[in-house]
Order: structure tokens, then C-alpha cells, then sequence
């Protein structure tokens, strides 16, 4: 009986572990960069959200504060519930003001420092003394407000910036000059707004003519 020689057994090359690495390696680095721009646009709406909250911060202590300004009855009767003054006008800001006034621009037209830097800052900076508050809490919200919490309580300056007088009168003071015929003034609103965090924040303007609301002897409370 013939038998057949033994085989040896071929050579192995590493072929198919070879081929397996690759894709496993190619399988990690598309689970990395998922997960990398996963986090990215995690960032990228948390940055959004936190914009947003800032800007709708802002807003809401801007419109507030206009309602409350033209909402004003220039009584100085006392809130029955707060026992606050509620009644306008507000007198003017000056070094030992006390309680809330209207900020107002130097001899020579320009603004005061903390005003300017109020409202030009890129960081975040505390409205002047005695300036308006606004009111209604946006801060340490709950429940399903939770997520319109901000991070600090919006700021608010109020601006007198002249009567409103035709194009042409210009707007310096006199017993006999025509712009005094007139009882109307510039108010300029500021506010500022954090986000859901201090990473952010937004400034908001508004100017309007109204009634003049300085210089009766009447405090006034919050917006």
C-alpha cells in the first residue's frame, strides 16, 4: 500500500489581520469624529441658546422699561401693595442721588464715564447708581421656565438727552429761547443681558420722545 507524502501546511502571510486592522482603525477614527462634531454642535446650540437668552434679556428689560415709563400716572401716591412712590417724573442724577433718577449728558455734551461704559463695555459692567430696576425676576427660574433662567438680573439706564425741538433750534437753554415752548424730550433706554451664563451678553437701545419727566421732586420705583 502506497502512501501519499505529508503535506506541510502553507505559509501563513497575515493577510486577512492585516485587512481587519484597517478597517478597524478606519471604524475608530469615524466613531471619534463623530463624537468630535457631536460636542461641536453641542457647543455651537449652547452658544446659540445662551445668545438668544441674552438678547431676549435685553429686550424684555427694554420694553419694560418703556411701558413703565409711558404708563407712568405723575402721582406721588404710594403703591398700595409695595408702599412704594409709583408716580414720575424722575429727577436728574447727581453725585449724592439716592434713589432712582435720569442720567444726563456734561456741560461740554458728552456722556459721563460710567455711562459711556455702560453702554460700549464688551464685559460685563453694573448699570450707574441709582438707575432703574427691572422689576420682573429672570433669575433662579423653575419649572417650565426653567430653561429661560439668565445668569444675573438685567441692568437698565435711563438717558435725558434733550428736548425735542424742530431741526434748527438747537437745544440750549434760555428764558425766551423757542425750544422751551415745548415740554417734550429724548429718553434713551440702555439694557444689558446676561445668557443662561456670564459667557454672554447683549445690549439693547431704544430712543423716544416723551412728556418731560424731570426735575417735580418725584421719586419713583422700579419698572
Amino acid at each position: 500500500m502506497n502512501l501519499e507524502p505529508n503535506r506541510l501546511p502553507r505559509r501563513q502571510r497575515g493577510a486577512v489581520l492585516f485587512v481587519a486592522l484597517v478597517f478597524l482603525l478606519l471604524v475608530t477614527l469615524l466613531a471619534l469624529t463623530a463624537m468630535g462634531t457631536s460636542i461641536l454642535q453641542e457647543k455651537m446650540t449652547g452658544g446659540m441658546r445662551n445668545r438668544q437668552l441674552a438678547e431676549m434679556g435685553a429686550e424684555s428689560a427694554l420694553r419694560g422699561t418703556e411701558a413703565w415709563l409711558w404708563t407712568l400716572n405723575f402721582t406721588n401716591a404710594p403703591d398700595a401693595a409695595s408702599g412704594e412712590v409709583i408716580g414720575q417724573p424722575l429727577p436728574p442724577c447727581i453725585a449724592t442721588s439716592a434713589h432712582t433718577c435720569v442720567q444726563r449728558p456734561e456741560r461740554n455734551g458728552g456722556l459721563k464715564a460710567d455711562v459711556q461704559s455702560f453702554r460700549t463695555s464688551r464685559t460685563w459692567v453694573q448699570a450707574p447708581r441709582s438707575a432703574p430696576r427691572y422689576r420682573h425676576t429672570l433669575t433662579g427660574l423653575t419649572g417650565d421656565a426653567e430653561t429661560a433662567s439668565l445668569a444675573t438680573q438685567p441692568e437698565v439706564m435711563l438717558e435725558d438727552m434733550g428736548r425735542n425741538v424742530p431741526p434748527g433750534y438747537g437745544n440750549q437753554d434760555g428764558a425766551i429761547d423757542p425750544e422751551n415752548l415745548t415740554a417734550m424730550r429724548f429718553y434713551r433706554i440702555t439694557t444689558r443681558s446676561q445668557g443662561g451664563s456670564a459667557a454672554t451678553s447683549s445690549v439693547t437701545e431704544s430712543v423716544f420722545s416723551s412728556s418731560n419727566l424731570t426735575d417735580t421732586g418725584i421719586e419713583a420705583g422700579s419698572p
